[in-house]
């Protein structure tokens, strides 16, 4: 059996440190701004249903509309959203 030994190189850094603030602050930032991103190009859609008999049965009422969301999942909006949101990113891109 072959084992591959693998050395990982890693630091410690402490709970208090001003790095870790600064990168949870800016995490959250760019996860308010992903998301106010997303929100804005949300596409609404109405479902209208109809009231279809079977038997002595009514299956669907008709008159309820319903709001569909359809998020963007376009490789243009992934690319736009990216780019947005490494403008302001101080850590490595990946």
């Amino acid at each position: 059996m072959l084992k591959i030994l693998e050395l990982v190189r890693s630091y410690s850094v402490p709970i208090r440190d001003d790095r870790v603030s600064k990168l949870i602050t800016w995490y959250v930032k760019a996860l308010q701004n992903a998301i106010d991103m997303i929100w804005d190009n949300i596409e609404w859609r109405y479902w209208f249903q109809e009231l279809v008999r079977e038997g002595k049965k009514l299956v669907v009422i008709r008159g309820l509309k319903v709001r569909i969301p359809v998020i963007p999942r376009g490789r243009a909006f992934k690319k736009r959203l990216r780019n947005e949101l490494m403008k302001d990113n101080p850590y490595a891109a990946h």
